[in-house]
């Protein structure tokens, strides 16, 4: 029905590097090739029909759906029974997904999932991973073994981000999608997949659209025969990006890779100071600022902590000139000390 009776198709996506991404004001990535070969087969029903491509954070793509803010969400989600209670699938595009524990090369390989109790793990709360860690914390404890340590990350945070993070020490350990995992070990030195503790097997990747679509599941269904994985045309598309890395030194920003192993005395100096694990410092100005000093807010946090001037005049704090990277740091880690003392002591 949304394809007969309408003229825009809207697809809600979430930037995801190698997936979903604008390089040079053009949108490149897997998705959106796949989405250009769409449009050109619905436009055999209607010639008119245009895709209106909507972009969101990926805690927002299924409640935006919803909410029909969006008819179709095209980002690389994994097909799980929480999700099906919400929307409908289509056929898969990928299959044969594992999820795989990702971390620095100095954590040893683990080979037995009970390695895992206790480690720290950062993921989407959205996240079809929290899920998997989930499930198997309800193993472990069954066992008598404590559970993975969970830590949230910002939604707006792409694959690409945490594995620099975690490929410079920031983080201990994340979780990826299996062809993702195989990307980012072609193109990053320090990273190791733990890939015979898979914290999810036999994992698919759909697209999602409302409860009751017949005609729109129906049209993507017949597109996915001929593009999913495996397919001559999905082969190319998937091949493109995941077998191949060449197109990672064009879209990543090296200076910002580069600028994370600068940062590390900066955050280890104010964190031995008041107290704090650096890693979670750099962390907490990675999802601030992208590591960007020039950074000014809508409402006016400034630098790589997105302090504000104000809070970093008061009294508690009393750091001037902000917009100094050293003075940025400092004075965004003295004020979690100060509600770190005040609210939790």
């Amino acid at each position: 029905d949304v394809i007969k009776e309408k003229n825009v198709l809207r697809v809600l996506v979430s930037a995801d590097l190698g997936f979903y991404y604008i390089e040079g004001g053009e949108p490149k990535g897997i998705g959106a090739e796949l989405l250009a070969h769409f449009e050109k087969e619905l436009r055999k029903l209607k010639p008119k029909l245009n895709i209106q491509i909507i972009p969101v954070s990926r805690d927002e793509l299924l409640p935006s759906l919803e909410q029909g803010l969006g008819d179709l969400v095209v980002a690389n989600l994994t097909i799980t029974d929480a999700r099906k209670k919400l929307v409908d699938f289509s056929d898969p595009a990928i299959t044969g997904i594992e999820e795989w524990v990702i971390t620095n090369k100095k954590t040893p390989a683990m080979t037995k999932i009970e390695q895992l109790s206790g480690k720290e793990i950062w993921v989407r709360a959205s996240s079809s991973y929290f899920e998997s860690i989930q499930v198997l914390n309800k193993q472990l404890n069954k066992k008598g073994l404590p559970p993975v340590v969970v830590h949230f990350i910002e939604e707006t945070l792409q694959d690409y981000e945490l594995v620099g993070m975690l490929n410079n020490g920031y983080i201990k350990a994340i979780v990826l999608d299996s062809h993702k995992a195989k990307l980012w070990m072609n193109f990053m030195d320090d990273i190791r997949a733990h890939t015979k503790i898979p914290i999810r097997e036999g994992g698919e990747i759909g697209w999602a659209m409302r409860h009751n679509s017949p005609e729109l599941r129906k049209a993507v269904n017949k597109f996915i025969q001929t593009s999913k994985s495996g397919t001559l045309l999905g082969n190319v598309i998937y091949g493109k990006y995941i077998d191949n890395t060449n197109w990672l030194n064009k879209a990543l920003n090296p200076k910002k890779i580069a600028q994370l192993e600068k940062l590390s005395s900066l955050f280890a100096k104010y964190g031995e100071k008041y107290d704090f694990d650096y890693l979670l410092i750099a962390a907490v100005a990675y999802q601030e600022s992208g590591f960007d000093n020039s950074l000014v807010s809508s409402r006016g946090a400034v630098g790589i902590m997105q302090i504000l001037p104000s809070t970093a005049s008061d009294p508690n704090v009393n750091i001037k000139n902000v917009r100094n990277l050293e003075n940025n740091v400092h004075a965004g880690v003295k004020y979690l000390a100060f509600l770190r003392r005040y609210y939790f002591s």
